[in-house]
């Protein structure tokens, strides 16, 4: 329901897209501290009402065109709240609950660590949404904030639609949310482009063609690919948490590099090779993720990474040093034979990786790839591959630093003190993040690399696949002790 004193403000173009509307996200934080639940939400909804961050708690509806937009009260008030807002209280230990004494913990070695579904029941709270129909048919405010508070440890968890923001707009929000609670609201700035869209023009006049404009996939293409899909929608999916822990990534990476290095040995004009630690745990993993496809398969595994375009629209379209608290994703493609990933080394995949994060999130080429989805009829991301391909698609939200979320000035009592001794007090030990709405089998999520240094990815895999991948982290080729 919408009032008649409501500011009606239209999404901006790149926010309102099928994908985007197919999600809403619940992040949930774990803090091993006792956390002041009211002082989180008294900052937080303060935080709504500063200039340019009341977009948080307006009203999504759709008009009569079929577009979404904001309908933002005149005021927040007891009936229109800024936030939703929910609280459970336990007077017991976490480890005495018999959910989340089950939330995972980091592993020695590679390892399967739990299912993030399990613990939906202390991340949504009773008829949080599940579809973008639970904000446009309802009065509800975008983002919502459900605290679960045990006697040793507090549960927090944040949840929005896609349309709303992604995870590089999480960070900007909870930079602001952490500054507020702080007691330094006057260092919070708007974020950029709360009165305009500074994506207006991205896509609209590229200067180069798309390095795979050869490659992307027609109708009929994606018709195929459809269909040879509905087995693996309509099949069981199972969510699972993997921890990979610092000091095997550390020398899995060491070693990629050491053989990209061995081969361009006689090159004197290559610069040494650099790999990120999500270009070798995306390659290592992509192993593991195929590992039901024949060894000997000449099938396109078509890797797509969601990428965060905001560096690379500066300055034109984006200020160097602004918040931008809306979507900017693009994806980087990585096209290769299963038999490749299976068969050379990691730093093969790795490299390919590399390279088409540095081609293709060139500006240019960021051009290039939204004029494609500005093209599309249905303004759908490009597609490419071919009919036959098996997509394994990642988000690495590293970039975000949510490990280092710091809810420090929140922190109470005699355990809470005592915490700050070792450096951790008031920062989350474990994250997950968890979707409603679209579950794309073979899609992981990366939640970040924690204090310790370890990474946590978690994904969807149709029945079966995850017995098989445990089996394969046994073994010491892939991490097994």
């Amino acid at each position: 329901m919408s009032e008649s004193g409501d500011k009606i403000v239209p999404l901006h173009h790149f926010d309102d897209g099928p994908l985007w509307r197919a999600f809403i996200l619940y992040s949930l934080f774990v803090l091993d501290h006792v956390l002041d639940a009211e002082k989180l939400r008294t900052s937080l909804e303060r935080l709504i009402r500063k200039k340019g961050w009341q977009k948080l708690g307006a009203r999504l509806k759709q008009n009569r065109d079929g577009r979404l937009e904001y309908h933002l009260p005149a005021s927040f008030t007891y009936e229109r709240h800024a936030l939703a807002y929910s609280h459970v209280e336990y007077e017991i230990d976490a480890a005495d609950h018999p959910v989340a004494s089950r939330l995972p913990r980091p592993t020695a070695a590679p390892a399967i660590v739990g299912d993030p579904d399990d613990f939906y029941a202390l991340m949504r709270p009773p008829g949080g949404p599940t579809s973008l129909a639970d904000y446009i048919d309802v009065d509800r405010p975008q983002l919502g904030l459900h605290i679960v508070s045990f006697s040793d440890t507090t549960l927090v968890s944040l949840y929005w639609p896609h349309t709303l923001f992604d995870a590089m707009g999480k960070k900007a929000l909870l930079d602001a949310w952490t500054l507020m609670i702080q007691g330094r609201e006057d260092e919070v700035e708007a974020p950029y482009g709360t009165d305009f869209d500074p994506l207006d023009t991205l896509g609209t006049d590229p200067a180069q063609a798309h390095r795979l404009e050869g490659q992307r996939m027609g109708l009929l293409g994606l018709l195929g690919y459809a269909l040879r899909q509905i087995p693996s929608f309509l099949a069981k999916q199972e969510n699972r948490m993997v921890c990979v822990p610092a000091s095997f990534l550390k020398k899995l990476r060491e070693t990629a590099i050491a053989d990209l290095a061995a081969a361009r040995k006689d090159d004197q004009t290559k610069e040494e090779p650099f790999l990120s630690e999500g270009d070798v745990l995306c390659a290592w993993w992509t192993r593991l993720a195929i590992a039901h496809l024949p060894p000997s398969s000449t099938r396109t595994v078509a890797l797509y990474n969601a990428y965060d375009i905001r560096k690379a629209l500066w300055p034109d379209l984006l200020p160097r040093n602004a918040s931008y608290v809306s979507n900017a994703i693009g994806f980087i493609h990585v096209l290769l034979p299963a038999q490749d990933i299976v068969s050379k080394p990691l730093s093969h995949v790795a490299s390919a990786i590399r390279s088409a994060i540095d081609e293709l999130g060139a500006r240019q080429q960021v051009e290039a790839f939204f004029a494609m989805q500005r093209a599309s009829r249905w303004g759908l991301q490009p597609f490419f591959g071919d009919s036959g391909m098996h997509m394994v698609t990642y988000s690495n939200w590293t970039k975000a630093r949510l490990f280092e979320l710091d809810f420090s000035a929140a922190v109470v009592g005699e355990k809470g003190v005592a915490a700050a001794r070792d450096g951790s007090v008031g920062r989350p030990r474990y994250i997950q993040n968890s979707q409603f709405g679209l579950t794309l089998p073979n899609g992981y999520l990366i939640s970040g690399k924690d204090g310790r240094g370890n990474y946590w990815l978690s994904g969807y895999m149709n029945k079966g696949h995850w017995g098989q991948i445990e089996e394969l982290l046994a073994r010491e080729e892939f991490g097994g002790m």
